[in-house]
């Protein structure tokens, strides 16, 4: 054999593929890769000795199309890319085997209507959970829909489905992909709306109470416009919030017009029989419109909580009222650091000397200068805070720009750390305040102690800036929460991790002494009114239950009987008991509950246990 010969010999037999009998495990343990130092395999002789040189052995079987080779020796799955080694024959059976249970590739000829697992990975989640199962079988009606459900999850236009490169994307992903025009896309997106409209709807069925948030404000082209959003704790306690209304509110915005829009959004939702508290701002309006929406509940028996709490104030928003009348008290301090941060953003140019200038300084400049809105007061916290951390940087750039004409005095910069100061205490119990993925009730009370606090503590110092600024808030503070809101402090008592202990606190610092016993009597005597309320509630509920099962033939009746006495009536009676009034005294006098870790977070009904105090945890569970 010539030299060259054997070495196309040899690269025949390497690019050759090998067949595998069994399983791809076996294949590898029992049939090693043949490497470039292989012993070459002979050539054929012809009958008259003339030696042939080997030819490249031909990938004829049509299996080719749907299976690669890649570089590692391997051969892969076009469709779900699974890899099988090669070895040596020249059978394909164990990869026509594979092609048979591929799903993907069944897929791919419009052949299979089995379901494919896709992980939460896959869909951008954890590895918690478990998958979600796609039908095989590539559907068009479901593609629209899927396509409609990412356009609205993703406030995407209709033309979306128009874009060429996005065409292009699913062509590529599936030929057999057919176009959607943005008419049709838009009517799909219609049925996607309303078949979320009547699952939230049956949820609605199995919901308890309902409490409502509303906000009514005007854009900038002077369209008037309504948000209605429904709060509620499902069976597992976790707080669920549902926008339910989003629409256009047509002029004046008064209080029969606001209170007409929220009465047509629970009765088209089907909840007009379970609202418990209505939340809204604190204007004129508002009040009229909850004045009317309470004769109207009450005309219908539908007043829960005895009436208590069917109006709540935004605490979010007296906080902002508080908050701005202490912030006028500095406003020229503000104005200058509002143009001075207005002259720095308006030039790129000027933004990258002062970032130099702060990194010389040593300063991190990873925040960024922000300018505020006069009329949300955290946004003018925020902005303070930044300038006050670029304080020296903006000395350095004054120095250097004569243009620049807003620099704080020392005196101004003392004021402006002194008010940020204050207003550190308002932000973080504005962020407890807007929490909407847990209850916040129960957390209201303490956060209106830290408030005032602060307030009196900037009152009794020894500046007369800091004290003008904190009696403007210390005025306003009263005018709202002066007498503090019941409902604050029952969803105290009911949190076992503070019961009575935060009412005697809290209490102690806001009222005289006088006048603290009379208010936590005031307090104690709705709140065994309210459970007075749900023990009838729960007494009803287990006779009527006892009914049935009389009626259904699991006791005999007293007519049935043959003495015909009163004993079986009496027994069944007994089954129903009276809840013990002690319950709610018994539940006060335990023990606090020690578990404060994830405070933030809805009480598990275990904190209240329902095995004993079933009315209670309904209590918690409807005012949290």
């Amino acid at each position: 054999m010539t030299q060259s010969q054997a070495s196309v010999a040899a690269e025949t037999n390497e690019e050759e593929l090998q067949v595998s009998s069994g399983s791809e495990a076996e294949a590898e343990a029992e049939t090693p890769s043949p490497t470039p130092s292989s012993t070459p395999s002979p050539t054929t002789t012809s009958a008259g000795g003339n030696s042939q040189s080997g030819k490249k052995r031909k990938c004829s079987s049509e299996i080719w199309l749907n299976f690669k080779q890649n570089e590692r020796e391997k051969v892969y799955c076009i469709h779900c890319q699974k890899h099988y080694k090669k070895v040596k024959g020249g059978t394909t059976t164990h990869l026509w085997r594979h092609l048979e249970g591929c799903v993907l590739y069944k897929r791919h000829q419009g052949k299979t209507a089995d379901l494919i697992p896709i992980s939460e990975t896959q869909l951008g989640g954890s590895d918690e959970g478990d998958p979600v199962w796609v039908n095989g079988k590539w559907d068009p009606v479901k593609d629209r829909e899927m396509l409609a459900n990412v356009i609205v999850g993703h406030e995407l236009p209709f033309m979306f489905s128009e874009y060429s490169l996005f065409r292009k994307y699913m062509l590529y992903n599936n030929p057999l992909w057919q176009k959607v025009s943005r008419t049709t896309i838009t009517k799909e997106c219609m049925k996607v709306v309303e078949s979320e409209r009547v699952k939230l709807k049956k949820v609605f069925k199995d919901v308890d109470k309902v409490s409502l948030t509303s906000d009514c404000w005007t854009s900038n082209r002077t369209v008037g416009y309504i948000c209605i959003t429904a709060h509620y704790i499902d069976s597992s306690w976790k707080l669920q919030k549902r926008i339910i209304t989003f629409k256009d509110l047509s002029p004046p915005h008064s209080g029969e017009v606001i209170s007409d829009a929220i009465l047509e959004a629970i009765r088209k939702w089907g909840i007009e029989d379970k609202i418990g508290t209505i939340t809204l701002d604190n204007a004129s309006n508002n009040d009229k419109a909850a004045g009317l929406l309470r004769l109207i509940f009450e005309a219908r028996d539908k007043l829960h909580f005895q009436g208590y709490f069917f109006h709540i104030r935004c605490c979010a928003h007296i906080l902002n009222l508080v908050v701005q009348d202490g912030l006028g008290k500095i406003d020229k301090c503000l104005t200058k650091i509002r143009e001075g941060v207005k002259y720095l953003k308006k030039s790129p140019g000027r933004l990258v000397k002062f970032g130099e200038i702060a990194t010389q300084l040593g300063i991190c400049t990873k925040r960024s200068l922000c300018i505020d809105v006069k009329t949300r007061w955290n946004s003018t916290f925020h902005m303070l805070d930044v300038a006050i951390h670029y304080k020296l940087a903006l000395d350095g750039y004054a120095q250097r720009d004569s243009n620049f004409e807003w620099l704080p005095n020392r005196p101004e910069w003392e004021e402006a750390e002194k008010v940020r100061k204050l207003l550190t205490v308002f932000n973080e119990t504005t962020k407890v305040f807007s929490g909407s993925s847990y209850p916040t009730s129960n957390l209201f009370l303490v956060e209106i102690f830290n408030v005032k606090k602060a307030i009196c503590d900037a009152y009794v110092d020894d500046d007369g800036f800091t004290r003008d600024m904190s009696l403007a808030m210390y005025e306003k503070f009263e005018k709202y929460w002066g007498e503090v809101n019941v409902l604050m402090a029952v969803a105290s008592i009911l949190d076992p991790r503070l019961k009575m202990v935060s009412v005697r606190f809290v209490y102690g610092v806001l009222y005289s002494r006088d006048e603290v016993g009379s208010r936590i009597a005031e307090v104690m005597e709705k709140l065994k009114s309210l459970y007075g309320m749900y023990a009838k509630d729960f007494i009803s509920s287990s006779e009527s239950t006892a009914r049935g099962l009389s009626n259904s033939g699991a006791v005999p009746s007293s007519s049935s009987h043959p003495n015909n006495n009163n004993f079986w009536r009496y027994l069944e009676s007994t089954w129903v008991e009276e809840p013990p009034v002690a319950d709610l005294d018994n539940y006060l006098k335990e023990p606090k509950d020690r578990n404060c870790a994830n405070y933030h977070n809805t009480m598990p009904s275990g904190l209240v246990p329902a095995t004993r105090y079933h009315h209670i945890t309904l209590t918690t569970k409807h005012l949290a």
